[in-house]
């Protein structure tokens, strides 16, 4: 399912943009790109999503932006600085370097203020959390309104599955009795000749009109479109429990088209495999 999820959260002179999209996709699967990289973080938030969303493309967004307008400038770390540039002039020394050792150089190494960037681990998850709740609750509204319109769309699509079964019953209840007027006219010619077997003719036409007995797999076709129904009246993710249930109604068609050896009925298989077609790939968008 599609879906699209933003927020921002802000501490001291810095903010965080956090934004979650999310694209039609058969399992999981996450993608996380940040400026902050951070193991802990990522286990964390693949964490939320996994809450979140069972199925789905889903891309993680994090992004530091500029500074906010009314900070006031953070404080040096002098002590730090200091640390630093005493390792890094203990290090020149000990390689035999000549080129001094600059405030660039400890700059490059801690920053010219505090930020994001130092945070990590707990500390910067305490700082996202916020932000990523809010992001992943506006991404399953957006998922949830397109999911009405599909759960919408399925419907008609299953009434009209359900009319299919309808129009095969009805042409398979004659079955059996056109079978056995189609084998009484192609006997015609041979029921006065020596050795005719009327019980012979019964016998056949009974055990063909048991081959040609489509009921139960019409039983079974009703009971999974009634199955359909409920899922998708039902809180939570269904799409998996949909993609089984779409399985079995497909496996029946296919047995009633095998066995029912009838024209008529075998293109009501092929309309309903058709729309059986469209059911299943909405049901590959739904969470």
């Amino acid at each position: 399912m599609t879906g699209f999820g933003r927020a921002t959260v802000e501490w001291d002179d810095k903010r965080l943009r956090i934004e979650v999209r999310s694209v039609n996709h058969r399992g999981l699967d996450l993608k996380i790109r940040s400026q902050l990289p951070d193991t802990y973080c990522e286990a964390e938030i693949a964490r939320a999503v996994r809450g979140a969303a069972e199925r789905g493309a889903v891309t993680i967004s994090i992004r530091e932006e500029a500074a906010l307008p009314d900070a006031a400038p953070s404080a040096i770390d002098e002590a730090r600085a200091r640390a630093v540039y005493q390792a890094l002039e203990r290090l020149r020394r000990d390689l035999g370097l000549s080129e001094p050792t600059t405030l660039t150089t400890v700059a490059a190494f801690i920053g010219a203020s505090p930020g994001a960037r130092d945070l990590s681990g707990e500390a910067l998850w305490d700082v996202l959390r916020p932000g990523m709740d809010r992001a992943l609750g506006e991404l399953r509204a957006t998922r949830a309104r397109e999911g009405a319109a599909l759960a919408a769309d399925l419907a008609v699509r299953v009434a009209t599955l359900r009319a299919a079964a309808r129009a095969i019953a009805a042409g398979a209840a004659g079955l059996p009795d056109r079978y056995a007027r189609r084998l009484e006219e192609r006997l015609a010619a041979l029921r006065d000749q020596p050795g005719f077997d009327r019980g012979r003719l019964a016998q056949e036409a009974a055990l063909m009109a048991e081959r040609l007995d489509v009921s139960e797999e019409l039983t079974r076709l009703h009971t999974h479109l009634d199955h359909v129904d409920e899922i998708l009246g039902a809180p939570g993710a269904v799409g998996r429990k949909l993609d089984f249930v779409i399985q079995e109604i497909g496996r029946e068609l296919n047995t009633i088209g095998s066995k029912a050896q009838d024209a008529q009925i075998a293109a009501l298989v092929i309309d309903g495999k058709v729309e059986l077609e469209k059911i299943r790939e909405q049901a590959q968008n739904i969470e």
